[in-house]
C-alpha cells in the first residue's frame, strides 16, 4: 500500500466520478499514479489529457513511445511504470537486449537508428537535439520531449506516494 488512502468514490462530484471511471478503464480498481492523482481531480484531469495526447493520439510509433517511457521511468526508478510498460515495450517490438540493458542502467547496443536517436535524446537532450529533429521532425520531437517530461512527473508521483506495482513485484 502507498502513502495514501484510496479515493473515496462516493465523495467525488459527478464530473470527477466520470474522470475516475475513465482513468480506471477496464481495471477492477483505480491503480497507478492516478490512484494518487485523483486526490486532486483537476490535476488528474489535466494530466490524463496530456497522457491521452501523447500515448493515444500521438504520432510516434508505439515501439519508440515505449522506449521513451522505459528510459525515463528507469532513470526515476518508478517501479509501477516499469512493471506496466516493460511488457508493452517488448510487445511493441523493443528487443530483449535493449529492455534488459535499460533495466540494468547500461547503455544498450541499438540495431535501429531511430531507437539510438530516442535514447540519446532522452538521456542527453541538448547534444541530441539536431539528430532528433533530423530523424523525426519537429512535431514528433515535441512529442518525445513532452513524453520525457510527463514520465519524469509520473515517476515523481509514483515514488513520492510509494505507488505499489501491479503484482507487488520489485523491478529494481
Amino acid at each position: 500500500m502507498g502513502r495514501y488512502d484510496p479515493v473515496n468514490f462516493d465523495a467525488l462530484t459527478a464530473e470527477d466520478k466520470k474522470l475516475y471511471e475513465e482513468v480506471r478503464g477496464n481495471r477492477p480498481k483505480l491503480v497507478g499514479p492516478f490512484s494518487a492523482l485523483m486526490h486532486n481531480p483537476p490535476l488528474a484531469r489535466a494530466i490524463n489529457e496530456v497522457v491521452n495526447a501523447i500515448r493515444r493520439d500521438g504520432k510516434l510509433e508505439k515501439r519508440l513511445y515505449e522506449l521513451v517511457v522505459l528510459i525515463t521511468v528507469r532513470h526515476a526508478s518508478a517501479g509501477y511504470a516499469w512493471a506496466v510498460h516493460e511488457p508493452l515495450g517488448r510487445t511493441a517490438g523493443l528487443s530483449a537486449e535493449v529492455v534488459d540493458a535499460i533495466k540494468a542502467k547500461k547503455i544498450p547496443t541499438f540495431a535501429k537508428a531511430d531507437e539510438k536517436a530516442i535514447y540519446q535524446a532522452t538521456t542527453e537532450l541538448d547534444a541530441a537535439y539536431r539528430a532528433l529533429i533530423d530523424q523525426f521532425g519537429l512535431r514528433e520531437t515535441v512529442e518525445i520531449v513532452a513524453c520525457v517530461g510527463l514520465y519524469c512527473m509520473v515517476g515523481s508521483v509514483i515514488n513520492a506516494f510509494e505507488v505499489p506495482t501491479p503484482d507487488g513485484e520489485k523491478p529494481f
